[in-house]
């Protein structure tokens, strides 16, 4: 099998399933699950939407169809931020990527927010990113933060840098501690990507569950040793981390790889007992409260599901999507990462083609592969100088504006709603952009100020056109009351006459 479609595959599953996994995030039953989508089991992309922003100035997020979540959109900065030698300009992802990537994240969690605020800060450095912040009554520090929100992004790091282990785990830590100090994030990251390491040369038919998850496991505290902590770049952070910490950050690694080693062994013995799949996740802390979003948990749940569902890949996607109770879009993603690695994109179904932005993946893995045959050279994102600078503070755009956004880029914005919260002499502005280098993001923004009464007529135009292409006829006849133009109610309710 060729290298490209299994790093299409990898790219590409691990957004879908991020994508259908973000649906059923939240779901807590079956029962739930049939209320909103009239199906107890989540096997394709539905128009869904979400609350965001807390319950006096939030919005709601009309999400559709095929949208994937920050799993996805940080996987892609990470990606953009891979110099051509396969090494990653943390600078860069720090100060440009993430701190920007805030102004259109979707589903992120508290950690990687307030890591990509702080790191605005002229103090802080992609090595020196020590913060804290406020989660209810409890102060939580970087050094605790052991989510997975570093092994969700750093899959463009192994597939760019293959065969190199020892470079893929310098790359991978100095990424994770940017936004993560705890070791249960750090290994979660390293595990990750030695997993896509080891399984990407591996044929379909030769692939053996039982031998892969001995393979990760063998010499594991020798494997992953941080071998690199001496460096003068490193060496700094660990100063800062134990400065802080009543036990030190080599003591918490070696504890983690402990408590890693042996959750492997129960994942071997998982496959070799023939125990419920559901038990295992179970024992591994992937529906406890306290360990569901782990760096650990969620990516041995991936390695997991892609061992027991290596000859039917797609069952395990889904297995993962609706594992209820669980981080299903991170779970869903790591193994979407990895059955697409071993089998490629040929095992793509048609219906989930339609994923957001399916093309520009295909360009992320090609350069990737490129990066990691040493035959990529980088293109600028040269600005067209008739292109107006995107400043969300501003509400002086039109549909089909082109806007530039660095580091995006040259975009043309294909949607603009304003709603209006709860909170009186504020609404929210939500902004659509369609890149030229092919991803798409939705900004948003509390404004202060009284919402526009009407839309310009452009907009309302192309709005109605988009929601009559889409059969949406129940939201257009919604949207006709907002409208101060009795000539083009009139249309639209021919129009709606003739669809009926």
């Amino acid at each position: 099998m060729k290298a490209e479609t299994k790093y299409k595959g990898a790219l590409k599953l691990s957004a879908i399933a991020d994508s259908l996994g973000w649906i059923t995030e939240f779901e807590s039953s079956t029962e739930s699950l049939k209320s909103k989508f009239g199906v107890s089991s989540i096997d394709k992309f539905y128009d869904w939407e979400k609350s965001v922003g807390g319950r006096f100035n939030g919005f709601i997020d009309r999400i559709k169809a095929g949208s994937y979540s920050d799993d996805t959109q940080l996987l892609l900065c990470v990606s953009r931020s891979i110099k051509t030698n396969g090494f990653i300009d943390n600078v860069y992802f720090s100060k440009k990527e993430l701190p920007t990537w805030l102004l259109y994240s979707r589903g992120a969690g508290r950690t990687i927010k307030n890591a990509a605020q702080k790191i605005e800060r002229k103090s802080a450095n992609w090595n020196s990113n020590f913060f804290n912040f406020k989660a209810g009554e409890v102060t939580v520090d970087y050094r605790e933060s052991g989510a997975n929100g570093a092994a969700m992004r750093i899959l463009p790091i192994a597939l760019a840098n293959f065969r190199d282990i020892e470079k893929i785990k310098r790359e991978v830590f100095s990424n994770s501690i940017v936004t993560h100090g705890h070791s249960r994030a750090i290994l979660g990251a390293l595990l990750l990507a030695y997993a896509v390491d080891l399984i990407l040369p591996i044929s379909p038919e030769d692939f053996n569950p039982e031998n892969f998850i001995v393979q990760i496991g063998q010499d594991f505290q020798k494997k992953f040793e941080l071998s690199f902590l001496n460096e003068p770049t490193f060496a700094s952070w660990i100063m800062e981390w134990n400065k802080g910490s009543k036990i030190s950050f080599q003591e918490q690694y070696q504890k983690t790889l402990i408590e890693t080693q042996e959750q492997l062994r129960q994942l071997y013995k998982g496959l070799t007992t023939k125990q419920p799949i559901n038990e295992i996740l179970k024992q591994i802390g992937c529906v406890a409260k306290e360990t569901k979003g782990s760096g650990i948990s969620t990516v041995l749940a991936g390695i997991f599901l892609t061992c027991k569902f290596h000859k039917t890949p797609i069952d395990g996607i889904l297995y993962a999507v609706n594992y209820l109770g669980s981080d299903t879009d991170s779970i869903a993603a790591f193994t979407g990462s990895l059955l697409g690695a071993l089998h490629g994109q040929a095992i793509i179904p048609e219906k989930w083609k339609n994923v957001q932005d399916f093309e520009y993946l295909d360009k992320i893995a090609n350069d990737l592969l490129s990066i990691s045959e040493e035959t990529y050279s980088k293109n600028d994102n040269n600005r067209n100088p008739s292109a107006k600078a995107f400043d969300l503070n501003k509400d002086i755009y039109e549909l089909e504006d082109t806007v530039y956004f660095e580091p995006l880029g040259e975009g043309i914005i294909s949607k603009i709603d304003r709603q209006q919260p709860l909170t009186k002499g504020k609404y929210n502005l939500i902004i659509d952009i369609d890149f030229k280098i092919g991803q798409s993001c939705r900004f948003s923004k509390l404004i202060s100020g009284k919402m526009p009464k009407a839309q310009n007529e452009k907009e309302v135009i192309l709005l109605i056109r988009e929601k009559i292409l889409n059969s949406k006829q129940d939201m257009i006849i919604s949207e006709i009351t907002k409208i101060n133009n009795p000539e083009l109610n009139e249309i639209v309710k021919l129009i709606l006459k003739s669809l009926a």
